[in-house]
């Protein structure tokens, strides 16, 4: 499929296509964090926003579809791979004014919380236990140790694929929910860059904040492994006070969870006795029952019979419905 000589009408595009990184034919899998899936039929890095538009426009005039990634820490790529542009999210600037640090959206999270402690403001210290950038953790309203974007996030710079225009908006903008918001919803909507409303701390505060949640990430979590991290979304408790009460008679020790308005995936996967469990490359993680492993030869359609099993499981014991928290790219 990628071997084929492009049209005229597409080598002339690619001509004046003034990027520094255009390539066709890319495996994606050393790219994840998972480390499965095919090709692209192109791939660019982009380091601005003209950067940007050019790629969309791009894209459009080549009527192919377009993603973009960040570090693609929660995607499955299928083995297949992506048939259109695969963009990549290279913008890495922060700048501090007054409380707030405004990151671009390539940022990734270490570097942010790094910036943010030695620049002595507080508020952002979870961060170091989300692997990804700034991007995509506004995009999933990801979060960690009782922390979230929704909490912290003053504005949003939005590319709209649209209209190839850029605005700021506010928080209200991205409706946040449990890892969702508004740009899950509208694809079109592209984060280039986010501001951070932070307070004033003390670096060695900080500083022992964060080595506390690395030091937690590492006793439970297989840090290094080829992992897209939490692979299910946690479950929100039943409305009904007779499904909760069956639930509890279950898994009596989900009493714990009770004054929480979710429960643990992950929790849910361990009293099921899967952890360690595989289907071909790809196991169930021995620390942590919502993270799957990629043993070293993992195919993607291994992942996703491997995440059929989990809901199965979780259906047919508990009765409720896993979602999954990473995207499909490809499928």
């Amino acid at each position: 499929m990628y071997g084929v000589k492009p049209p005229l009408a597409l080598r002339s595009d690619k001509a004046r296509f003034r990027m520094a990184t255009m390539q066709e034919g890319v495996s994606l899998k050393p790219y994840t964090y998972l480390k499965v899936g095919g090709p692209a039929r192109f791939l660019v890095d982009v380091k601005n926003e003209a950067d940007l538009a050019s790629a969309i426009s791009f894209a459009k005039k080549q009527k192919i579809p377009f993603i973009v990634l960040g570090a693609a820490s929660n995607i499955v790529v299928a083995d297949s791979g992506f048939p259109g542009l695969v963009i990549r999210m290279q913008m890495r600037g922060i700048e501090r004014k007054e409380n707030t640090l405004r990151a671009e959206a390539g940022v990734p999270n270490a570097v942010l919380v790094a910036r943010a402690v030695a620049e002595g403001l507080s508020g952002l210290e979870w961060a170091i236990g989300i692997p990804g950038t700034v991007g995509g953790s506004v995009r999933g309203n990801a979060g960690c140790f009782g922390g979230e974007v929704k909490g912290a996030l003053q504005t949003v710079r939005v590319f709209n694929t649209d209209t190839g225009k850029t605005a700021e908006h506010d928080n209200d903008f991205c409706h946040f929910a449990y890892r969702e918001s508004i740009f899950k919803k509208h694809p079109n909507f592209i984060v280039v860059s986010a501001t951070f409303v932070l307070r004033p701390g003390d670096p060695e505060v900080s500083q022992r904040m964060v080595r506390h949640y690395t030091a937690g990430r590492s006793a439970s979590q297989d840090i290094g492994e080829s992992s897209a991290g939490c692979m299910f979304k946690n479950i929100a408790w039943p409305t009904s006070d007779a499904q909760r009460k069956h639930l509890l008679y279950l898994l009596p020790q989900l009493a714990e969870f009770t004054q929480f308005p979710t429960i643990p995936a992950g929790f849910l996967i361990d009293h099921l006795g899967l952890k360690g469990r595989a289907i071909g490359g790809v196991s169930i993680s021995k620390k942590h029952g919502n993270y799957m492993i990629n043993r070293g030869n993992a195919r993607a359609e291994e992942v996703v019979m491997l995440v059929g099993l989990v809901k199965e499981y979780v259906h047919r014991k508990y009765d409720l419905h896993l979602q999954e928290e990473v995207q499909y790219i490809g499928f």
